[in-house]
């Protein structure tokens, strides 16, 4: 404000603002001057949460589609959403807020919106109780709540499988980033780069987490760890999972924490009988009536107890929604006295029901390709039926060369593909074996010498990892030194000294060889021998650990793991090889460097390449495949079968989706019809008193079983058979069929196999003994014993023995251990605080009389079964 003199009309007054931000001006008194207003005007601030909205919304509606087609899929909203129930959980007490019991979509929905201050919900349930339902239906209804109504606050529900998270390399966040740039990577970007990082890290997604209990069970306790760790205390989640495996953790003080916890109920008849009515074609009325009839009349019926199951109602909608007598055969007591008779009847359908003629909703995350059912049934009866036999569960790729087929054409299949690659080979090298003295035999040579450095590397390499080269190898990438480093020191068999000695004497050798070429001796052979023998053997052990099994994401991650392990061997080791025979001839002055090369690498590779994981699992899916026991793409129908409900994935394995239907794929049902829906119970076993080779001795206050076991060595076998085999296809090649040392060479070799098996078996045999008393138990293997007292047990029970991460596939007696209890020596260990007691072989049954002392002398602490694999 200025104030100005000097003029005629008196005192003129000129009140100027400049840059003002204020929203009024006032002016007081009487105005004279002028009043100038300069305003400011600030531009409208950028919403800078528009794009990541866009984006957010963007996932939700990919997210809607996607479920739609799957929920279509399965029936679980045509005509309206399953009448799942659910009740606070009377196992798991919850640690959130408590929840009355209710039903509906629309029901959990707000239920879990209105979980304070932290929206935990865990779904439990038996199997086919329907807990992945209400998972799902929970997912459309946020979605639908999220992009119809407008909602703020609703979370966009992102479902994930647990057993695609590896803790021990990724948190949380880094995981479910991961994951949403996998699926996602469409989404419009953010400030120029992908929104999954911020959709995260502002609690934008709400990750619903399946798959807990198909985990292996030493893996479970460490993801839900991760799981509290990486929610931290305001993160959001969902979590499903069987009741019983959860409750087990739960009792240890793994849940969840700050959950809130449910159980799925069974469906009544009276609303299974309202949604089928529904469901049912109009026309067919007639058809459907004697079923709902009883549904809704007799809800003790064997019919009204199979279908309080969400999987047998959806059994019975696909099963009979063409079938021209329709379901009025399920209420005929006479045919279907139980209620297992009704859902073997409808197991029988299970196939052709999984595996419609139709083609699938492109809109599906994995849609199942269009297969033919009575096929895919004998395909999948022929796979569970190859595993009752082994009295296992597990489906591994890598173990179906063990198929009787596979078995028996392993040995022909090597020994051709051998002289078929070994003609290639001659023939490749014609030129080379013209211009050299020794014409072809310079190339057996060369080939062979390829062959025998590989087998020599190889054989060092099983020996270092416990003979476990027949199992698929870790992903291997040669930048990453270390990390292979580490995975080689956890995975070897041979003791710390020992790895220590090889890890850095071997380096030091190939060091020392080269040196003594250099300013010592000028001879070839310590290049040859330093370069293609013992290098290629410090990588072959660094670069081929075998996988984690038990921890793998996928089956198809061990195989692709697989595959790059091969590759890398046929990139660093296979040349190597080639390498130090090249310079032999070179560093000689000679001609024909390189031809040694290229034969002893191609040797090398044929070597490396047909004794490995992928060549038998390729071996075992074309013989399975061209005898009509398997699809020729294997793979795809296992995933295709898993995503029809009938196989569920257990670490890098398949399994049925539960014992009972494996069971009744293989054709071996119960033989009791009126059991429990479970697996059937197994023969009895005999009782070791009876037995040649132990004794039992049995008393008030103590229980004895002694026994011995003979040896019989067999690995040495494949080994020389390994080794015949190199000399049949040199002989096969050169054509020396007619001399008679060729054949004392090639009987050689199984006469020294035959040598080895029978001194290992005439060895003493080894002494087994297992004593239980009122104090504790004691067992001796051999000159090793050792005792647990019962005051230090916490459980005791038959497990799968878990050996450093690896499934040892066989079964043992172990303990579990109190936490102030003394811990044995490293040898015991089972892992997640389990020790090894007495092995019992390769099925998880128990000898009564053995199961009775148990009972007997370690009371509760003993448990016929566990979670154990």
């Amino acid at each position: 404000m200025a104030r100005q003199t000097g003029s005629d009309d008196g005192p003129h007054i000129t009140n100027t603002a400049v840059d003002c931000t204020a929203e009024y001006l006032i002016q007081i008194g009487i105005l004279q001057g002028d009043l100038n207003l300069t305003l400011r005007v600030e531009p409208t601030p950028p919403d800078d949460d528009a794009p990541l909205a866009a984006a957010e919304r963007r996932l939700a509606r990919s997210l809607l589609y996607r479920w739609r087609a799957e929920a279509d899929a399965w029936d679980m909203t045509d005509p309206e959403p399953l009448p799942v129930r659910w009740t606070p959980s009377r196992r798991v007490a919850s640690a959130g807020e408590h929840v009355p019991a209710g039903s509906g979509t629309d029901t959990i929905a707000g239920t879990f919106l209105g979980l304070p201050p932290r929206r935990r919900l865990v779904v439990l349930g038996t199997a086919g109780s329907g807990k992945t339902v209400l998972s799902v239906l929970l997912t459309l209804e946020l979605l639908a709540r999220r992009l119809t109504l407008g909602e703020d606050g609703v979370p966009v529900p992102l479902v994930l499988s647990l057993e695609s998270w590896d803790t021990r390399r990724q948190s949380l966040t880094e995981w479910l980033v991961d994951r949403l740039r996998q699926d996602h990577p469409g989404l419009p970007p953010v400030d120029g780069v992908h929104p999954a990082r911020r959709l995260v890290l502002e609690r934008r997604v709400l990750p619903v987490l399946d798959g807990l209990d198909e985990l292996p069970e030493h893996r479970r306790a460490e993801v839900l760890d991760a799981l509290n760790a990486g929610l931290g205390g305001e993160g959001d989640a969902v979590l499903v999972s069987r009741t019983d495996e959860y409750a087990r953790l739960d009792q240890e003080g793994k849940g969840l924490r700050h959950a809130t916890v449910i159980e799925s109920l069974p469906l009544r008849p009276e609303e299974v009988a309202n949604y089928l009515r529904r469901a049912r074609p109009p026309a067919r009325a007639a058809a459907w009536a004697r079923l709902l009839e009883t549904l809704q009349k007799e809800p003790s019926a064997p019919v009204a107890r199979a279908l309080s199951s969400p999987l047998m109602v959806w059994l019975v909608r696909r099963s009979y929604e063409r079938h021209p007598a329709g379901p009025r055969e399920l209420a005929d007591r006479e045919r279907f006295p139980t209620r297992a008779a009704v859902e073997a009847h409808l197991l029988d359908r299970i196939v052709p029901a999984a595996f419609p003629q139709l083609p699938a909703n492109p809109g599906r995350l994995h849609p199942p390709r269009t297969w033919d059912a009575e096929r895919a049934g004998a395909w999948l009866s022929y796979l569970a039926l190859l595993l009752s036999r082994r009295e296992e569960s597990e489906l591994a790729w890598w173990r179906l060369h063990t198929a009787p087929l596979p078995r028996l054409l392993a040995l022909p299949a090597l020994l051709a593909t051998g002289i078929m690659l070994s003609f290639v080979i001659k023939a490749g090298m014609s030129g080379y074996a013209e211009a050299s003295p020794l014409g072809d035999i310079s190339v057996t040579y060369a080939v062979t010498g390829g062959v025998v450095f590989a087998a020599v590397a190889r054989s060092v390499t099983a020996s270092w990892f416990g003979q476990r080269l027949a199992e698929p190898r870790r992903s291997a990438n040669p930048l990453l030194f270390i990390q292979a480093l580490r995975s080689l020191d956890r995975h070897a068999r041979v003791g710390p000294q020992v790895r220590l000695a090889a890890l850095t004497g071997g380096p030091v050798l190939v060091v020392l060889l080269l040196a003594l070429y250099v300013f010592v001796v000028r001879d070839p052979v310590l290049v040859w021998f330093s370069v293609g023998g013992v290098l290629p053997v410090l990588l072959m052990i660094v670069y081929a650990a075998p996988a984690d099994t038990v921890d793998a994401a996928t089956p198809d991650e061990l195989l692709r793991g697989e595959q790059s392990a091969l590759i890398t061997t046929l990139t660093l080791v296979a040349p190597l090889i080639g390498a130090g025979a090249g310079a032999f001839f070179w560093l000689n002055g000679g001609s024909g460097g390189w031809e040694a090369a290229v034969g002893s690498w191609a040797g090398a590779s044929a070597m490396l390449v047909l004794l490995s994981p992928w060549s038998r699992w390729t071996l075992a899916r074309c013989s399975l495949a061209a005898t009509g026991r398997a699809p020729w793409p294997l793979m795809t129908f296992l995933r295709d079968a898993r995503a029809a409900g009938l196989l569920q994935v257990s670490g890098g394995t398949y399994r049925f989706r539960n014992r009972r239907l494996q069971e009744h794929l293989a054709g071996q049902r119960a033989q009791d019809r009126g059991t429990a829906a479970s697996s059937p119970e197994p023969a009895a076993l005999p009782a070791l008193a009876d037995s040649r080779q132990f004794t039992v001795e049995r008393t008030a206050d103590h229980y004895r079983l002694r026994g011995r076991s003979r040896r019989l060595p067999l690995a040495h076998w494949a080994a020389l058979g390994t080794l015949m085999g190199v000399f049949v296809v040199r002989f096969s090649v050169s054509g020396q069929w007619q001399d008679p040392v060729t054949w004392l060479v090639l009987l050689i070799w199984p006469f020294i196999g035959a040598l080895i098996t029978v001194a290992g078996f005439l060895l003493p045999r080894r002494r087994l003994e297992l004593e239980l008393t009122r104090d504790g138990v004691t067992s001796v293997i051999g000159r090793r014993r050792r005792s647990y007292e019962w005051r230090h047990v916490e459980e005791i029970t038959v497990r799968r023995a878990i050996i450093r991460g690896r499934d040892a596939r066989f079964y043992a007696l172990q303990v579990r251990l109190l936490a102030d209890a003394p811990r044995p020596p490293r040898r015991y260990r089972m892992g997640e605080g389990w020790f090894f007691v007495l092995p019992l072989g390769l099925s998880s049954r128990v000898d009564p009389q053995l199961a009775t002392a148990l009972a007997d002398f370690a009371g509760s602490r003993w448990t016929s079964s566990s979670g154990g694999r």
